[in-house]
C-alpha cells in the first residue's frame, strides 16, 4: 500500500530589522484530526493602501499587528491553497446596494518565495464549516514585494440581496516550507477571520493558530455622513445643533436629549425628533423646552443617521427652578 504523506500547516516566527531573520519555527498537527495542517508565521512589516472617498474595507485584521505569515509544507511544488474570510449579515448589511469593486490582501515575499501568483475567489452563502458555490473568479495577482496590496476585481460585485461572502485567496506555493500569507496577532474573529483550505476547509485556531487574515473587502458606495454636536445652551431648557460634518448628505437623522437627575432624581425629561437630511456642512437646531427642578442635572444628546454612526454627548449642570447654569 503506498503511504501518501500528510501535508501541513507551518507557523515560523521572525524579527524584521534591516533583514528579516526567521528565529524559530514551530510544528502544529493534531491527532484528532484526519486532515491536519501546519501554518507558518512570521513578523514583517506591511503596509496598508489607502481607501479613496466613497471606499469602505470590511476586514478582520488588525492592520497595526500583521506579524504572522503562513505557508505549507510537506508539498509538491506548485502547490495551491486558500486563506479566506467568511463575512455575515453582521458585515453586509450596512452595504446593501454597494459593489465590492476591490481586495486587499497581504503578502510576504521575504520567508522563502520571492513573488507569488494569487487568484481572488469569491464565494456564496455556504454553512458554519465551508463556503457555498463559487461566484467570481476571474481577478489573478502577482505578489512581487511585502506587503497589503489592494486587487481590483475584473468583475465588481453587486451587494443587493447578498447574505453572506467568503473572500479567498488561492495562492500558488512555489517553494517548500514557504511563508506567503499574512496574519495578524489575532484573536481570530471566530467562524470568520481564519479560514483556510489545503484539499479540506477549516479554521486554523483549531491548530492552535490563532489569528486573523490580513484579507479585506473593499466596497463603494456613496460613503457614510459623519454628525457631531455643538455646544449646549441654555439658561431656559436646552438647545444645541447636529452638524454633518461629512462628506455626502445625513439622512433620517434621529435624535434624543435627555435630562434627568435633581434632588431625589426629580428631574426626567426627554424630546426626540427625526430631521429629513442635513446637507454637507449644514447644521440643524434641535431643543427641549422649559422643565423645572432642583440640584445638579446630566444632559445627554444623542443623534444617528440612515448613513450615519451613532454621536453622543452628556455634560452636567446645575438647575434652579427653570434655570440652567454652569453647563460643562
Amino acid at each position: 500500500m503506498k503511504n501518501t504523506p500528510k501535508r501541513r500547516y507551518q507557523a515560523a516566527v521572525v524579527l524584521t530589522l534591516a533583514v528579516l531573520m526567521i528565529g524559530s519555527t514551530i510544528s502544529l498537527s493534531s491527532a484528532t484530526q484526519p486532515h491536519t495542517t501546519m501554518f507558518s508565521s512570521t513578523t514583517t512589516t506591511t503596509i496598508s493602501s489607502p481607501q479613496n472617498r466613497g471606499e469602505e474595507e470590511i476586514k478582520y485584521y488588525d492592520p497595526d499587528s500583521l506579524v504572522n505569515v503562513i505557508g505549507v509544507e510537506d508539498i509538491e511544488p506548485p502547490f495551491k491553497w486558500q486563506s479566506a474570510i467568511r463575512l455575515t449579515q453582521d458585515e453586509l448589511a450596512a452595504y446593501e446596494g454597494w459593489t465590492l469593486t476591490k481586495v486587499n490582501a497581504g503578502y510576504s515575499a521575504d520567508n522563502g518565495q520571492l513573488e507569488c501568483d494569487a487568484t481572488v475567489i469569491i464565494y456564496g452563502e455556504g454553512n458554519a464549516t465551508h463556503p457555498g458555490a463559487i461566484i467570481q473568479n476571474d481577478t489573478t495577482y502577482h505578489f512581487t514585494s511585502s506587503g497589503v496590496s489592494t486587487i481590483s476585481l475584473l468583475t465588481p460585485l453587486l451587494l443587493d440581496g447578498i447574505e453572506e461572502l467568503w473572500i479567498s485567496i488561492e495562492w500558488v506555493q512555489t517553494e517548500i516550507n514557504a511563508y506567503v500569507a499574512v496574519m495578524d496577532e489575532g484573536p481570530a474573529v471566530d467562524g470568520k477571520g481564519d479560514w483556510g483550505f489545503d484539499g479540506a476547509w477549516s479554521e486554523l485556531q483549531i491548530y492552535g493558530l490563532d489569528y486573523n487574515w490580513a484579507i479585506g473587502a473593499i466596497v463603494e458606495g456613496e460613503g457614510k455622513a459623519t454628525l457631531s454636536i455643538g455646544t449646549f445652551q441654555g439658561p431656559i431648557g436646552i438647545e444645541s445643533e447636529v452638524t454633518n460634518i461629512g462628506e455626502v448628505p445625513a439622512r433620517t437623522i434621529d435624535w434624543t436629549i435627555q435630562v434627568t437627575g435633581g434632588i431625589l432624581k426629580k428631574v426626567d425629561k426627554t424630546a426626540t425628533d427625526t430631521i429629513t437630511e442635513i446637507g454637507v456642512g449644514a447644521s440643524e437646531t434641535i431643543s427641549l423646552g422649559m422643565f423645572f427642578g432642583l440640584g445638579k442635572i446630566q444632559i445627554t444628546i444623542t443623534a444617528v443617521a440612515e448613513n450615519a454612526d451613532e454621536v453622543s454627548v452628556t455634560k452636567s449642570a446645575i438647575l434652579i427652578g427653570p434655570i440652567i447654569l454652569g453647563i460643562q
